[in-house]
């Protein structure tokens, strides 16, 4: 996990209760241990420098809480991650089940899982850029990024034929 995960769990964490950092380290668990406060600290003063948490003093432990500019970041998160499980969903309904052969395997999904990691930052930067053209009122970039991205994605399903279909 990196810095970014580790942020997005803290705010969702704490968007269910105010807590000091070690009780935040102890539900920030990877590979069954605790996250360090050398990992934690730094993320904590980044959230605060950024305005989504604040703290409060008690006793000699601060206890960390949402600001507004948080909690507004943790409910839009939660809106956007519904937004795209629905999109997959709705592209998938036109194909009966999502990916049904491979979700019934546990190495398939396990391919699937890896396959996704690899291709997500990928992805999260094209929608990034998308955004910024649209924000920008440069639509037509974005329609540039699909069209070359179904460029390749034909080009490489023809190169890999029979092997690999749509």
């Amino acid at each position: 996990m990196n810095l970014g995960e580790y942020s997005d769990s803290a705010l969702f964490i704490l968007s269910l209760k105010p807590m000091s950092g070690y009780e935040l380290s102890r539900k920030l668990k990877w590979d069954g241990s605790m996250v360090s406060g050398g990992t934690i600290r730094p993320m904590l003063k980044t959230l605060e420098h950024h305005n989504f948490i604040s703290f409060d003093m008690r006793g000699r432990a601060k206890v960390y809480k949402l600001t507004s500019k948080g909690e507004k970041y943790v409910s839009n998160l939660r809106l956007f991650k519904e937004t795209i499980r629905e999109r997959m969903l709705a592209v998938s309904m036109g194909r009966d089940l999502l990916f049904p052969d491979v979700l019934a395997s546990i190495e398939d999904t396990t391919v699937l899982n890896r396959t996704i990691n690899e291709l997500a930052p990928v992805i999260i930067r094209m929608v990034k850029v998308g955004f910024v053209l649209n924000k920008n009122g440069t639509e037509e970039g974005v329609e540039d990024i699909v069209k070359a991205t179904n460029q390749i994605i034909s080009q490489i399903l023809n190169s890999y034929r029979p092997k690999v279909e749509d």
